[in-house]
């Protein structure tokens, strides 16, 4: 598995720099927002400040997943 990664997809957030993403952790969305950068490895993103929330760290590093918001929803059922 890649950084930025699951089971489910192979999403390498270094890949996805200015583009609308879902961040989850352990299958439930967590935040929704555009990725501003990314570590060289990857393993670590920032999503951009939009209104009220601010700019935050992300990252497989810190049990993270990240999905293009544009994907469907990997719901099982």
């Amino acid at each position: 598995m890649t950084p930025g990664t699951s089971a489910a997809s192979t999403h390498d957030a270094r890949d996805l720099i200015g583009t609308e993403v879902r961040v989850e952790r352990g299958g439930t969305v967590v935040r929704v927002g555009y990725v501003e950068t990314a570590t060289p490895s990857g393993e670590l993103f920032w999503i951009r400040a939009n209104g009220c929330e601010p700019r935050e760290l992300f990252g497989s590093a810190l049990g993270h997943t990240i999905v293009p918001a544009s994907e469907p929803d990997q719901a099982a059922g």
